[in-house]
């Protein structure tokens, strides 16, 4: 047709790109068009989108990169091909001024990211870049080698979970890979093509703050790569305030790594609360051995101690009433050095009520009398310093050992100039002036547990006042329940203190056995609260055979003179009206009487019709015996020698109970300290050597931990989440909140002990409250909390963020503080145990009632809403809720596809949104409140009152 051209001048056209043929093929994630064009995704380009294209993500006209050269990015942004952004600047422009920059990789539609691969030395120079299409479930992986892609991987069924504030998760179920061609791996130097091709998935990866992260193709590609490619990333997306709410939310998994983190910290914690135990316990171990040498100063010390002043009791005109009832009645007595005047009389006779007077100890009633010590009247402090006293019952620490006891007790007592070496041997040498060398590193021993016998108890009890080298010691019934062999043991002991260390002794005892009795230097008779006899134990028995009641030979003396004051006058004919000698008959015939049985002399009497004289006849009988002493010359020795005293000091001791003036009144700050660091190191012994309560709390703890995170796994954000967010942490507190009631008994276990070792000036009640609170409530308060949420907390799903598990457990904290403080007032104030945790149980539930879970707050009638700020479960779950649930948005396609932000689901609840930190503050001062309540009722009401 044109024979003026000839065939071969016509250049050859090239072959035209067509995706479908199978010659050509998209790369990628491009898509193939009908046309045989490929579509690209957004940042690539060329005929099979093979080229990165650089300027911006949003840019219209971007241009290829230049071969082999990076891309130039417009300000902002930065990548491979130029679409992740570095700044919310950056975003701005195209997104609105609201819009931000996500830097995390957590996607909402479109992820991008470049990373240096950082385990790979074996080949140079090589990246990884990874683009998500969220909204189709895809993404797309390129692996590089200098500026060159190597090979690339179209994954599908792609989804992504968080399991910490800033931490995702990608899993990616299928790929499609394939090598670029004439690639540095890919035929020109490696040839990796036929492994690329059979990689299928799946593949995952992790980052953390979008910066380290690590991806995995679980395929043949690992004979090649490590299992983990680890990457340093930096990763971008725009967002706005509708791609917020657009974005599909992303599941929250249970991170492993986080929960395996917060364990092996309480395991770590554990371990170093262990070894501070062990060397506590060591230490303590040292402070209380058994060799001691002293220096010249602790000698000197030890000298001034032990050498005892040498005094002398006198009292008169001693009465007591109570209630308007005479319980005392004009007693006069006296007590020389090195003497021990026995104290005897039936039951109710007022023996016990007499030697708390001259103890100087706090009385329900009005006591009136004079108390005079070496002719002078002393006060309530100098009068303690030169005294002990023995209780009746023995009031011990269980977990102590007695050396330990003996030598708490010198800390706690003796002066704190003086050296512990001298405080040591002066506990040694009150073990061996008692002699219990034998048990001296036995435990006391506690209900279940084998300690010392009740003889030994009281010798240890007598050892605790002994350590002071008191001049002037009072014992009440120091042999009251003891088998004879023991009570004559602890009688020996205090003979030989009286007699050797010339110490004043004065010592109630209801009927000692005939040996015991003779050890008595001087005897005081009492019945009805009146004085009968007083004067030396070996004239006694002629004193009263003068009186015509001869003691029989096979009678023991103490045991007929407490039947004597309360005998029935059966002899009032044969018996003189006034003191004087009796007749042989009418010894013969009261001792018939005498030994005549009750049922036989009863019948007697009824026959005779004597019957209605029985109480006439036993005033009758106390008025004799009371009119023979008063007649008698051992009350005139009595009456002069207290006269002679009294010239020496007119000062009278007449208190009213509680009168101003019996506490002491300085505070030392040094003293403070002192008391409470020894307290706190024997509370630590107590718990270590008991720790039953600790450790059950701590187990229960861990069990309930996990029983909770078993229970309500993985939480979802949708309606049931919210429910069963609602629901966990409620139980959370009313756990907390019925588990602190074990702290009713915290105070009722040594509130005797308390109360004795307080009023015998061992320690002040601040420095015992703070020891406690420490020792006591913050183990048990602290970390079973901790350890219950730190467990529960990622197995439930709760907020990832870790500054949110920080305020969580903070909460959980104070309210239990809260709970552990409001039982304390209770534990404080009364002394029965059921009473207080009834009252307990009750203020938690009213609590619980205004908690917001029960009840809607704003559905509280307005005349009763005042009471919702008493309740600490208010403003702890209200914390906790705010807390968990402000930065959520809860999304629900039951029904509908809705979305529901925090905020409002807060406000339906009746919660304010913003009340965090104001609940948080409210807590705390609920704490203190319920802390210093407790102390002033542990200051004022549990006080010794006898």
């Amino acid at each position: 047709m044109f024979p003026h051209l000839k065939r071969e001048e016509c250049p050859e056209c090239p072959v035209c790109f067509n995706c479908q043929l199978p010659t050509n093929s998209c790369t990628n994630g491009g898509q193939c068009d009908v046309s045989g064009a490929c579509i690209c995704p957004t940042g690539w380009g060329d005929l099979d989108c093979t080229q990165p294209l650089c300027g911006s993500l949003y840019e219209k006209d971007r241009p290829l990169r230049e071969p082999d050269q990076d891309c130039v990015c417009d300000p902002g942004w930065g990548g491979v091909n130029c679409n992740v952004c570095q700044n919310d600047k950056a975003c701005q422009p195209f997104k609105g001024e609201e819009a931000t920059c996500i830097k995390t990789a957590i996607g909402l539609k479109s992820t991008h990211a470049w990373c240096a691969t950082t385990n790979i030395p074996w080949i140079d120079n090589t990246h990884v870049s990874l683009t998500c299409e969220w909204e189709k479930d895809q993404c797309v992986f390129q692996f590089w080698k200098d500026r060159e892609e190597q090979f690339y991987c179209e994954l599908s069924e792609c989804s992504q979970s968080t399991s910490a504030e800033n931490d995702v998760q990608g899993h990616c179920k299928k790929a499609n890979c394939g090598c670029m061609k004439d690639a540095f791996m890919c035929g020109k130097e490696v040839d990796m093509s036929e492994l690329v091709k059979n990689v299928k998935g799946p593949s995952e990866w992790f980052c953390k703050n979008g910066k380290d992260c690590w991806y995995n193709e679980y395929s043949t590609l690992v004979s090649v790569f490590p299992d983990n490619i680890q990457l340093s990333c930096d990763a971008g997306e725009c967002a706005n305030e509708q791609d917020f709410l657009d974005a599909t939310p992303i599941d929250h998994e249970f991170s492993s790594y986080t929960e395996m983190m917060v364990i092996g910290a309480i395991c770590i914690a554990c371990i170093l609360l262990f070894i501070v135990t062990k060397v506590i316990a060591a230490r303590q171990k040292r402070m209380f051995g058994t060799r001691i040498e002293l220096s010249t100063e602790d000698d000197e010390d030890d000298d001034m101690l032990t050498a005892t002043t040498e005094v002398s009791m006198t009292f008169s005109e001693i009465s007591y009433i109570v209630a308007g009832k005479s319980i005392l009645s004009n007693i006069s007595g006296y007590v020389e050095p090195g003497q021990m005047l026995a104290v005897m009389g039936p039951s109710g006779a007022g023996k016990s009520s007499l030697l708390d007077i001259l103890a100087k100890k706090h009385k329900r009633g009005v006591t009136s009398g004079k108390i005079l010590i070496n002719g002078m009247s002393p006060t309530r402090r100098q009068f303690k310093r030169i005294t002990g006293f023995v209780d009746q019952d023995d009031s011990l620490m269980g977990t102590l050992t007695v050396r330990e006891t003996l030598t708490y007790a010198a800390l706690m007592r003796l002066p704190r100039h003086m050296g512990l070496k001298a405080k040591q041997k002066r506990v040694e040498d009150v073990i061996q002036e008692l002699g219990i060398s034998r048990i001296a590193d036995s435990l006391i021993g506690i209900p279940g547990q084998r300690g010392i016998s009740g003889g030994e108890k009281r010798r240890v009890s007598i050892g605790k006042e002994l350590v002071t080298s008191p001049s002037l010691l009072f014992l009440d019934e120091p042999t009251s329940g003891l088998d004879a062999y023991n009570a004559g043991v602890v009688m020996e002991c205090l003979q030989k203190l009286a007699h050797e260390g010339k110490r004043t002794i004065v010592v109630t005892i209801h009927q000692p056995r005939s040996n015991i009795f003779k050890m008595f230097d001087s005897l005081m008779l009492l019945t009805s609260g009146q004085l009968v006899y007083f004067g030396p134990v070996k004239t006694c028995s002629s004193y009263f055979r003068e009186l015509g009641f001869p003691i029989p030979t096979d009678y023991n003396v103490a045991d007929y003179l407490i039947d004597l004051t309360m005998k029935r006058p059966d002899d009032v004919a044969s018996r003189p009206s006034t003191p004087g000698l009796v007749t042989s008959n009418s010894q013969e015939q009261l001792l018939e009487e005498i030994h005549t049985p009750y049922s036989l002399r009863r019948r007697r009497q009824q026959e005779e019709g004597s019957g209605e004289l029985d109480l006439v006849s036993e005033s009758n009988h106390t008025h004799f015996l009371l009119d023979s002493f008063y007649s008698s010359s051992l009350y005139r020795i009595l009456e002069n020698r207290v006269k002679s005293n009294q010239r020496l000091s007119t000062n009278e001791y007449s208190v009213w109970v509680d009168a101003a003036g019996h506490e002491r009144s300085d505070l030392s700050l040094g003293q403070f300290y002192h008391e409470f660091s020894l307290l706190s190191s024997r509370t630590f012994i107590n718990m270590y050597r008991n720790p039953f309560l600790f450790f059950a709390h701590f187990v229960f703890s861990m069990i309930l931990g996990v029983l909770l995170g078993s229970l309500f796994w993985q939480v979802d954000v949708d309606l049931s989440g919210v429910q069963n967010r609602l629901g966990v942490l409620f139980f959370m507190c009313a756990l907390l909140g019925f588990a602190a009631t074990s702290a009713l008994d915290m105070f009722n276990k040594e509130r005797i002990l308390f109360m004795r070792e307080r009023e015998n000036g061992y320690y002040s009640p601040s420095a015992y409250f703070m020891a406690k609170v420490l020792f006591d409530v913050v183990p048990l308060r602290v970390l079973p909390p901790v350890v219950m949420g730190s467990i529960s907390y990622y197995m439930i799903g709760l907020n990832s963020s870790v500054s949110i598990f920080g305020k969580f457990l903070l909460v959980l904290v104070l309210f239990n503080l809260a709970a552990a403080g409001l039982c304390l007032c209770f534990a404080t104030a009364f002394k029965n145990v059921s009473a207080a945790n009834l009252l307990a149980n009750l203020i938690i539930l009213f609590s619980m009632l205004f908690g917001g879970f029960l009840l809607n707050k704003d559905h509280i009638p307005p005349m009763l809403s005042w009471l919702q700020h008493l309740s600490f479960f208010n403003y702890g779950y209200e914390a906790l809720i705010v807390n968990e649930l402000k930065d959520i948005t809860l999304r629900d396609k039951s029904i509908a596809d809705i979305q529901i932000p925090g905020p409002i689901i807060l406000a339906r609840f009746g919660f304010n949104g913003q009340a965090f930190w104001s609940d948080v503050i409210r807590l705390i001062w609920f704490v203190l409140v319920t802390l210093i309540t407790s102390f002033l009722f542990l200051k004022y009401l549990v006080k010794e009152r006898r």
